[in-house]
């Protein structure tokens, strides 16, 4: 016998109300032990990156990685750890990295920690040596230096160098030059202001603020590829992103996401207009003016690596650049090469399309 209608639609009403119950049920069930968010599922490596002025846009890539959230996306809680070259240890203990110039890592690596260069940043030495207009209003040429103080980040670096192969091919003699550690930018601003240097060799933002204001004159300018060529017979490499052995060796998987990030950053700088950049711009409390900061940047941006390879003709320039500065030895030539390797960055760019 057929069942009343009204029977069939008060069945299908209870039914449904079972189930908006056992829906309602769940939600709460789901609600008390919630899902964890994305990004947050698995814990990530921790790491510090070491730089030594953390306002110099030398470092710009390795900052927008970890401003843009690039080493985040590739499983790296990075700290940026501000020291100087000195103060870096020489036992570096932990996971860590450093973005030094690749010519500071061929002439430490006699000490206990062997450092390796695992991508290249700067195809550039990045430095511009500028002529304090207040102490030198009348500049001839690089013989004018000699009895004159320059300033220099650190004694016996990378920009020291870069200004003895410079001067020495000026015909300057080195016996008769002193150099001055002025330390980071904001330092460095205030000695040159204060007339205790004659001149400063340095990287940006310093050299373009001070250039525009009008206190100094760039006679040399290591941003530019064509300068660089000119003074070097080539491209002498500046910043590389390098780790210690033993962290390359037990931390494959690290080191990849670093460069990773890295490259990811610079195939971003390459592109990246004047908006790109201020909305982007990193923290830098050296230098709050706006349009400098875009001027230094632009400055800069054909000094920055294309690729992130070291390749063989750079590895002859820093070569001929430590025999001609007596920095290191005939006996230690061959062992250049093992200052570097390109497979982390290779496999970068098959997988970032570079």
């Amino acid at each position: 016998m057929e069942a009343p209608k009204e029977n069939s639609n008060y069945h299908e009403l209870v039914s449904r109300r079972q189930w908006s119950k056992q829906l309602l049920t769940l939600g709460m069930a789901l609600a008390a032990c919630p899902l964890p968010a994305i990004g947050q599922t698995e814990k990530k490596i921790q790491l510090q990156l070491v730089v030594d002025d953390v306002s110099s846009l030398v470092h710009l890539p390795v900052m927008l990685a970890h401003h843009l959230g690039y080493f985040k996306n590739e499983g790296l809680q990075v700290d940026i750890v501000e020291q100087t070259v000195s103060q870096i240890d020489n036992t570096a203990t932990g996971l860590t990295a450093w973005s030094v110039p690749f010519e500071h890592i061929v002439r430490g690596n006699q000490k206990e920690t062997q450092w390796m260069s695992v991508m290249q940043t700067g195809r550039t030495p990045q430095l511009a040596l500028g002529i304090n207009k207040k102490t030198m209003p009348v500049f001839k040429g690089l013989k004018d230096l000699e009895n004159k103080k320059i300033g220099v980040l650190e004694i016996n670096t990378f920009s020291q160098h870069c200004a003895n192969y410079l001067l020495l091919q000026g015909g300057v003699s080195l016996n008769h030059i002193t150099y001055i550690p002025v330390g980071q930018s904001a330092n460095a601003i205030q000695m040159l202001r204060s007339s205790s240097v004659d001149a400063i060799c340095f990287s940006d933002p310093l050299i373009s603020l001070l250039d525009k204001k009008g206190e100094i004159i760039t006679v040399c300018n290591l941003r530019s590829t064509r300068d660089t060529s000119r003074v070097f017979s080539g491209l002498l490499p500046g910043h590389s992103l390098c780790v210690p052995v033993q962290m390359m060796e037990k931390n494959p998987e690290v080191c990849q996401g670093l460069v990773n990030a890295v490259l990811r950053a610079i195939k971003w700088l390459r592109t990246a207009g004047p908006s790109d950049l201020l909305h982007n711009m990193t923290d830098n409390s050296f230098l709050p003016d706006r349009a400098i900061y875009l001027n230094a940047v632009e400055n800069m941006r054909e000094s920055f690596t294309l690729d992130g390879m070291l390749g063989p003709e750079h590895l002859a320039t820093v070569l001929r650049m430590q025999r001609t500065l007596s920095l290191t030895s005939s006996s230690k030539n061959n062992s250049l090469n093992l200052n570097h390797t390109n497979d982390f960055v290779i496999r970068a760019r098959k997988r970032l399309k570079i």
